[in-house]
């Protein structure tokens, strides 16, 4: 019966041994992909940052004068201006009431 334990006990050994390294293997892949995973994550941030100045860039109102300068246009006067006001459906005063 002793035997058997000491055996068995010898035969766990090398099995736990080969157990542990193929968790160290696993361990290290996985810690490979994650960092490449904030690699990207950070190449994607920093190319947010980049697309968003440049949008912030190509909305702001000085681009805009400067471009309808370039054009020849000039910012309309009250007395130009037309305001329609449609009015949701089923409103006051409608045509269909």
């Amino acid at each position: 019966m002793r035997r058997g334990y000491l055996y068995a006990m010898l035969l766990s050994i090398p099995i736990l041994l080969l157990l542990v390294a193929w968790q160290a293997g696993r361990y290290d892949e996985l810690a490979n992909e994650a960092k490449l995973l904030e690699d990207r994550q950070e190449a994607w941030v920093q190319e947010n940052k980049k697309l968003e100045a440049g949008i912030r860039v190509l909305s702001s109102k000085e681009r805009a004068d400067s471009l309808a300068e370039g054009l020849g246009l000039k910012r309309a006067s009250p007395d130009r201006s037309l305001r329609v006001i449609v009015q949701p459906r089923g409103g006051r005063g409608g045509a269909h009431d």
